[in-house]
């Protein structure tokens, strides 16, 4: 009955990468060695691409805007969006997805950049600039990714539906979590380093 059941079913060929998608990572990382090069190269160049906005004042640069839309479009125009109202009927990705993007990778990623910045490249960068540091991978850590889990899901054959789902879900709490978790850790990351930083210029006397 089974064999049966398998013959009539319509058998779907794996998914195979391409060229570029199999070797996305190595694209992704000569862009940014040209990025590097560019900006040392050509600085009156990388000043006239970051003028490019929608709108003078508004932070949203217009090539990096078409080029994140350009990364969406492949797997949105594979939503069945009859399908989302389904997603409700497997929670269990929803749950990770939101206990990984708020309760283990900001904490993490302060922890990770305060071992880091503030002890193993001490020697290197000064107090001011660890800081500095440690606050930019607390956003970066705070803020989920949103193109390119389109692009991962698609290069994997996932449920574009349940993606978008994931997706969605994910930016409308950053709108409400963002900011309070990101003052809280940023403000704890110097709260240790001015604790730190007493401790190291307490001379022996006042000890």
């Amino acid at each position: 009955m089974a064999t049966a059941l398998e013959e009539i079913r319509p058998s779907t060929p794996p998914k195979r990468l391409n060229l570029f998608e199999r070797y996305l990572t190595l694209w992704v990382g000569l862009c940014m060695v040209a990025g590097l090069a560019l900006g040392k190269g050509a600085p009156h160049l990388v000043l006239w691409l970051r003028g490019m906005e929608f709108g003078r004042g508004s932070q949203v640069n217009a090539p990096i805007a078409v080029l994140i839309w350009l990364m969406i479009v492949p797997m949105m125009m594979k939503v069945d969006f009859g399908a989302i109202l389904n997603v409700s009927g497997k929670p269990r990705g929803l749950m990770v997805t939101l206990f990984v993007n708020w309760l283990v990778k900001p904490f993490s990623m302060a922890l990770i950049g305060w071992v880091f910045f503030r002890h193993v490249f001490a020697a290197w960068i000064s107090p001011a600039d660890a800081g500095q540091y440690i606050a930019g991978v607390i956003i970066l850590a705070a803020a989920p990714c949103t193109a390119m889990v389109f692009v991962w899901s698609y290069l994997t054959d996932g449920d574009p539906a349940y993606t978008l789902v994931q997706v969605s879900l994910n930016d409308l709490i950053m709108l409400f979590l963002f900011a309070p978790i990101v003052r809280f850790l940023v403000s704890g990351a110097s709260s240790l380093q001015c604790r730190s930083w007493c401790c190291c210029t307490r001379s022996p006397s006042s000890l």
